[in-house]
Order: structure tokens, then C-alpha cells, then sequence
């Protein structure tokens, strides 16, 4: 039996980063996978610098 693998986002690569997205904790996690990104975001009011940023509110 084969044993299951979690499967992690792949770090997406400097190139691949959209402006907006540049430098932020969630895109460094989750990359495209990141719930407030879409293709083509031109502003993100999402942004965080630090974790301790994203969570405060």
C-alpha cells in the first residue's frame, strides 16, 4: 500500500510573483493558492508584511 503524502503548495518562483503580491507572508505561504489572490490583481488591501500583521484586524 502506498502511503499518502501531504502535499504542500509549491513555492512559486520570483518571476512568477505579482507586483502586488511581492513581499507578502500569505503569497509566501500560499502562492496562487492564497485565498485573496486572482489572476490579473492589480492592489491587494490584503497585504501583510509579518504574520503578527495579517492577524491583527
Amino acid at each position: 500500500m502506498a502511503e499518502e503524502q501531504k502535499t504542500e503548495p509549491k513555492p512559486e518562483k520570483k518571476s512568477d510573483v505579482p507586483r502586488c503580491c511581492a513581499g507578502c507572508v500569505r503569497w509566501e505561504k500560499f502562492g496562487k493558492q492564497c485565498f485573496y489572490y486572482w489572476e490579473g490583481k492589480k492592489h491587494c488591501t490584503m497585504w501583510a508584511g509579518s504574520w503578527e500583521g495579517a492577524m491583527s484586524p
